[in-house]
């Protein structure tokens, strides 16, 4: 299946470790993040890659080109720097490059777990759309999920306190169709506003994740993983 890397924010939390680095290229454990996760990718299979890009992206698109040093095919949803689109916007204008189906993850997250069973669970699911959560809990970000059975039930990114216990791992699965709904819609556009839309018409199916998740947004995130990769753990 194809999938989309999100990778063209403006990294502000990380600025002040590197302000001329685009965040999918800060080192760690001695190599960019976007290496570690174009192995990862190519070690589930995954070879058909839609980098989106903005922020510092002639840097990524240097470093990445054509994907070929990963086995991998890649190309680019190039967005201007200066007219972000969302990470929801990202996807309505990467669609010309979208498969019928696709996967998407964002471009500061390492995602330890097979894909396989997400995309067999994605087309067994008979919904338009499946997130991959975590029985979070509170304990390594905020929860913003409630599932039910096999369904998404609740979603918020300002969820209070006994409102969820799961939160979104970062892998979503999509039929295109979903995106094409969206060509209109004002941006920015969050990602939130697409997968709130999807919970309240019952069409967000639910993966559980079986292992926690890591993200590089913040320092301290950035300092975990290059712990766990440095010790082979990830």
């Amino acid at each position: 299946m194809q999938i989309v890397i999100l990778a063209g924010g403006l990294g502000t939390r990380l600025r002040e470790l590197d302000p001329l680095r685009p965040k999918a290229l800060m080192p760690v454990a001695g190599r960019p993040f976007l290496d570690w996760q174009l192995e990862l990718l190519k070690r589930n299979a995954l070879t058909d890659v839609v980098l989106s890009i903005g922020h510092l992206g002639e840097q990524i698109e240097a470093f990445v080109k054509d994907g070929s040093a990963w086995g991998l095919r890649v190309r680019y949803a190039r967005e201007n720097p200066r007219e972000l689109r969302g990470t929801g916007g990202a996807l309505v204008h990467a669609l010309p490059l979208l498969a019928e189906e696709f996967l998407m993850i964002y471009g500061d997250s390492y995602l330890p777990i097979p894909f396989a069973p997400v995309v067999g669970a994605f087309r067994n699911a008979g919904a338009p759309a499946l997130m991959t959560v975590f029985r979070n809990r509170g304990a390594w970000d905020k929860s913003n999920a409630r599932v039910e059975g096999n369904r998404v039930v609740f979603y918020s990114k300002t969820a209070r306190p006994g409102e969820a216990d799961w939160i979104d791992y970062g892998l979503i699965a999509f039929r295109r169709s979903v995106i094409e709904r969206y060509q209109t819609a004002p941006v920015p556009l969050d990602m939130a506003a697409i997968l709130s839309d999807l919970v309240a018409a019952g069409d967000l199916a639910a993966y559980e994740a079986p292992e926690r998740f890591y993200e590089i947004g913040k320092p301290e995130g950035l300092r975990e993983l290059e712990a766990v990769l440095s010790e082979g753990r990830a």
